[in-house]
Order: structure tokens, then sequence, then C-alpha cells
């Protein structure tokens, strides 16, 4: 059993670079797909909660400060939307 290949052998295996970049394009889907439902989850619940939080700054009048904040969390809220858009549309 001398001779049985070790699987920690740091030699680069002889596949060809096209199998590698399949390799390592099948990886980046595994990780997306992975990453995908809580980030789907996240957008749609952060797209249902924003709204309680600058409809009562808008209550209660916006000073000058506050428009920046205002507009931040505007854009939050488009990007909340955009990433939970499928969330449960399986």
């Amino acid at each position: 059993m001398s001779n049985a290949p070790s699987t920690l052998d740091p030699r680069p295996s002889s596949g060809s670079a096209s199998q590698t970049i399949a390799d390592l394009s099948a990886l980046a889907d595994s990780a997306a797909e992975v990453f995908r439902k809580p980030c789907q989850f996240a957008g749609f619940w952060s797209a249902v909660a924003l709204p309680f939080v600058y409809v009562p700054m808008l209550a209660g009048g916006l000073t000058a400060s506050q428009q920046s904040t205002f507009a931040l969390l505007l854009a939050a809220h488009a990007v909340a939307l955009v990433a939970g858009h499928d969330y449960r549309n399986d």
C-alpha cells in the first residue's frame, strides 16, 4: 500500500484550463444558491418593515439633516424590493 496515491498531492491535476474554469463556475453557482435564499428573505422583510420607519419621519416633518437620512432609507427600500422580489415564488 505504499504506492497508493495521496489525496493531499500538491501537484496540479492534469485537467485542462477549461475544466478548471467550469469547476470554478460550478462552485460560484453553488455559492450563489446558498446565499440567494437568505438575501431574498432579508430583502423581502426589509421591504415590508422600512415603511414603518420612514412614515413617522414624514409625519413629523423633515429637517435639513433628516432629508439625507430619508433619501438613504428610500434607496435602501428600493434595494430591498429588488432583493426580495422573488421570495417564496418557487
